[in-house]
Order: structure tokens, then sequence, then C-alpha cells
């Protein structure tokens, strides 16, 4: 992931699609969790200290896209990090998807932090915050 603008090329591969050759509707959330991954990394956090309780764990809660036009076999898409909300507790990363500069797909996926033992939310730890601002800040604030 470009540090720089939380960018990322990739090429649809035929894994990715469904039987016509078009990305697969649930494809676009497994590209999506890859890239959050790399967001992660790039803010120096990663998915296994979440996972082990070194960092609060964000599950999704609420995830949606939107296609604008097909992406296909072969396709180079570019997806970037548009936008962030922060709240307490949760945040929101909006992604673009574009192919030779024309928008293809949207997503937005909301995260909340959460105890793990009692499955109730908890306030974002506060240097993982940092790092949801300042994306936020190098993209657009969303509502």
């Amino acid at each position: 992931m470009n540090p720089v603008d939380f960018s990322d090329q990739l090429v649809i591969r035929l894994s990715h699609t469904d039987a016509a050759g078009v990305l697969f509707y649930p494809k676009i959330f497994e590209i999506e969790q890859e890239l959050f991954e790399k967001w992660l990394e790039a803010g120096g956090f990663s998915l296994r200290s979440m996972l082990d309780g070194s960092l609060a764990p964000t599950p999704i809660v609420h995830c949606e896209g939107n296609y604008k036009m097909p992406a296909r076999v072969g396709d180079r898409l570019l997806v970037k990090i548009s936008g962030v909300h922060v709240g307490r507790s949760s945040y929101t990363l909006a992604w673009t998807f574009s192919i030779d500069g024309k928008m293809a797909m949207q997503a937005q996926v909301k995260r909340v932090a959460m105890n793990v033992a009692t499955g109730v939310s908890v306030d974002l730890p506060e240097a993982f915050r940092k790092w949801i601002v300042e994306t936020q800040n190098r993209t657009a604030q969303i509502s």
C-alpha cells in the first residue's frame, strides 16, 4: 500500500469473478480486507495484534458496496481510501476502486473497537485513533 495516498493496485484474477468473468460481489470485501490489513501495517499496527488482544479488535458492523461499472478478468484496479469517519469507538473507511481513471466501485466498511470478553464497545486506543485521524486528514472526512 502506498502510504502517501493509501492506494494499491491489483489485477482482477479469475478467482475474483463469477461465471461471466465479472468481479463477484463478495470479492470486493475480500479485497477491502486485504487492503485494510496493509493500511494497518502502514500505521505500525497489525491484524495479529487485534487477534492476540494487544490492540482492541475492530470487527465489521456494517459494510456496503456500490458497483458503477463491471470489473473483468485482467482489469487493473486502483484502490484507495477516499475518506474516513471516526467516532468514539468506531471508524468507517470509504474506498474507491477505479479502472483506467474511471470509478468502477465504491465500498464503505464500519468497524467498532470492542472488549472481547464482554462484547461491549470500547474507546479506540489513542495511538490507533491518531492513525485513523491522520488517514482522515490525508484523505477526506465522511459523514
